[in-house]
């Protein structure tokens, strides 16, 4: 999502900019507000969460490169293990394929990595879209996350869903909500 601040706002003011353009960088920047509170969301609700034996974003790059077994065994010694907020976004935006190769450990370590590099305006991919989409290899993943996890992911994904320019059908939002939705 692109990031805007009051201090664009205002240098749109001072350039002369007309009122329904500024009323449209309002309306973005309170989508900024609420991006920057399902931010911390995300990071109450997977706070400690770490890899364990799931596969690493490294790895799975190399997955997806047809690494051999060595390969795959170096790159994993690379990965981070325990502080998902440790990955720099250009790592995420190098592996963003890894939703694909990623185990339900790895997918439930990298979300909020993911979710949280998006939502800063950082991710030149679209996560939240493959959670809308169900376009991950690790469908059994949310079985591991916990209520307040699940939770975190349903509002990131209603929200998604509310901006106008994702365009996201009811029924997909609908769809994503249920498979994260603890009975």
């Amino acid at each position: 999502m692109k990031r805007i601040t009051a201090a664009d706002i205002e240098q749109m003011r001072a350039n002369g900019y007309d009122r329904s353009t500024i009323a449209e960088a309002e309306a973005r920047r309170n989508e900024c507000r609420r991006a920057d509170e399902l931010i911390d969301l995300v990071r109450r609700a997977f706070a400690g969460v770490e890899l364990d034996d799931g596969i690493g974003l490294r790895e799975s790059d190399g997955i997806d490169d047809y690494a051999g077994l060595e390969e795959l065994a170096r790159l994993r010694t690379t990965d981070e293990k325990h502080d998902w907020q440790k990955i720099p976004a250009d790592q995420l935006n190098y592996c963003n394929a890894a939703p694909s190769f990623l185990d339900a450990k790895g997918m439930r370590f990298h979300t909020p990595a993911f979710l949280v590099t998006e939502l800063r305006g950082e991710f030149d991919q679209d996560f939240i879209g493959r959670l809308i989409d169900e376009s991950y290899s690790a469908t059994d993943f949310p079985r591991l996350l916990t209520n307040d996890q699940c939770a975190a992911i349903i509002e990131c994904i209603r929200f998604y869903g509310s901006i106008m320019n994702h365009g996201y059908e009811s029924d997909r939002i609908d769809a994503a909500v249920k498979r994260f939705r603890r009975a």
